[in-house]
């Protein structure tokens, strides 16, 4: 796995072919701006091998949003052209506050949210029925 590491956070091209972010500990705005930053060499691995925009996000070790990670969150899920995300926690405050920021974008058709990796990861790796 291809990983790098600033903050805590860790974003990663896992061998099945998404890009996943772990959120690890408080986010800031800042912290947010630079998960989508480094996201970005994975993203263009993808787009240039023709490949679907999938992501993976992972906030069981993150501790808290503030108002600057979450408007710093909608940002990133509005600019990053992905075909389909899955978010997925344990904390029930954070999985709603993911839902209504999901809803509030009008993607819930590609973005879930998931009590856990294995739900979310299915999710994400399930075949189109309209693409094959």
């Amino acid at each position: 796995m291809n990983e790098e590491h600033t903050t805590g956070n860790e974003v990663l091209l896992d061998p099945l072919g998404f890009v996943e972010v772990r959120l690890i500990g408080p986010q800031s705005y800042q912290s947010i701006e630079a998960v989508a930053k480094r996201c970005r060499p994975f993203i263009d691995k993808l787009n240039y091998a023709r490949k679907p925009l999938l992501g993976l996000i992972d906030f069981t070790e993150h501790k808290h949003f503030d108002t600057g990670s979450t408007k710093a969150a909608l940002k990133m899920l509005e600019e990053i052209p992905y075909k389909r995300a899955a978010m997925y926690g344990t904390n029930p405050i954070l999985l709603e506050i993911s839902r209504g920021i999901v809803a509030a974008l009008g993607k819930g058709a590609s973005t879930k949210v998931f009590g856990s990796r294995e739900e979310a990861v299915a999710w994400l790796l399930m075949k189109d029925p309209l693409e094959g």
